[in-house]
């Protein structure tokens, strides 16, 4: 709406006209980047006037939207070609983030209060409200099963010393890093078990503090390099791009995990990583089916995509993967829901462009499918 405009029932774009304009956007703005006009860094809190690493991050995120709309005919073509374009026809036209360093993501301030950087989780959340939900049994068994360095307190974290946890401030549950069946019925009886730590809870009789993730500065992610790494395994094994499927897969493993632990390596050649991803049973297979190398690819996706917004949801809801479980208490007819509905406010003061909305896209429910979803999912 535009009150000064006199527009006060706006019409609704259509999904694919915001997705195309937002393309055209990140030319423009990859294009001006090149300028290397200097930002002030006082103004900028994300990479502090780094141009370079603006540029880099406005590619990386064209081509996270070029590979979710890439499932839809009318663009899969020119998206395809664009990929290639960034990765490997015009790499020095189209940089890309090459390194954590190069991550973009808004540290937040740990204090309470009303400025700018403050941490949501922090500002907005109670500490006893942090901690009282159990994890997800998918989430946290994976890690534990994989001896995952971010929840082994005793991997060297850059959180050493009296009250050291985990690198993401997980508490064991009664019996150790197990968590509760992903939608259990309804008055089914279970025990809480792993759970995140609080800002206000103590080991060794010392406040946690930035040890949580509730006033961890690292939280406010808007795309990490691991992401971009994934990007670019999954258009290999699609067969967008060259380059080994491997490589990219074991690259994009590594820096998820040093992203949180510093300490960790970078070099998927190394043997700290290769035992690792032996030991986790996690090793890239060249011999699986397609399906089966987009499940490899996007469980270790989703780990990475940890606190990145809402991304797991739309990768899951693009790609089917990775398999969630669909526990008995799942409502819906056992179907994730694909999208959430129009507020009520929306429907009573935008009625005419709501109904054409919905004429367009389908249905106001939860079962309609946004426009680059896969069927299904």
């Amino acid at each position: 709406a535009d009150g000064k405009g006199g527009i006060l029932e706006p019409k609704f774009d259509k999904q694919k006209d915001i997705y195309v304009d937002l393309f055209k956007r990140l030319e423009e703005a990859n294009t001006l980047l090149t300028a290397g006009t200097p930002i002030a860094a006082i103004s900028d809190p994300v990479f502090k006037g780094d141009v370079t690493k603006w540029r880099k991050f406005c590619n990386s995120l064209y081509l996270r939207l070029l590979l979710r709309t890439s499932g839809k005919a009318d663009l899969a073509t020119s998206n395809i070609a664009k990929i290639k374009q960034i990765v490997e026809t015009a790499p020095n036209t189209y940089p890309i983030m090459s390194n954590n360093a190069e991550s973009a993501a808004l540290k937040w301030s740990g204090e309470i209060g009303t400025g700018a950087y403050v941490n949501p989780y922090v500002n907005g959340v109670r500490a006893q409200d942090f901690r009282s939900p159990g994890l997800g049994s998918f989430f946290i068994e994976h890690l534990r099963d994989w001896g995952d360095p971010r929840i082994d307190a005793n991997t060297p974290n850059g959180f050493g010393g009296t009250g050291t946890t985990n690198r993401w401030g997980i508490a064991q549950g009664p019996n150790g890093y197990s968590g509760i069946q992903g939608g259990y019925a309804v008055g089914t009886g279970v025990t809480k078990q792993a759970y995140f730590y609080s800002q206000d809870q103590t080991l060794s009789s010392v406040i946690l503090g930035a040890k949580s993730l509730q006033q961890n500065p690292l939280t406010g992610i808007l795309m990490n390099y691991a992401e971009v790494q994934f990007i670019l395994a999954e258009a290999a094994v699609k067969g967008w791009i060259g380059g080994s499927v491997e490589n990219y897969y074991n690259a994009g493993i590594a820096n998820s995990i040093n992203y949180w632990v510093p300490t960790w390596t970078t070099n998927p050649t190394t043997k700290q990583f290769t035992d690792y991803v032996t030991g986790a049973d996690i090793a890239w297979e060249p011999s699986a089916t397609l399906d089966g190398k987009m499940e490899q690819i996007h469980l270790q996706k989703y780990f990475a995509l940890f606190l990145v917004d809402l991304q797991q949801w739309f990768e899951y809801r693009r790609t089917g993967h990775p398999v969630l479980p669909k526990g008995p208490g799942l409502r819906n007819g056992g179907i994730m829901p694909a999208r959430m509905t129009y507020p009520v406010y929306v429907q009573s003061a935008n009625p005419t462009n709501y109904k054409i909305a919905v004429t367009a896209q389908g249905p106001d429910e939860i079962n309609t499918n946004v426009w680059w979803q896969k069927p299904g999912q």
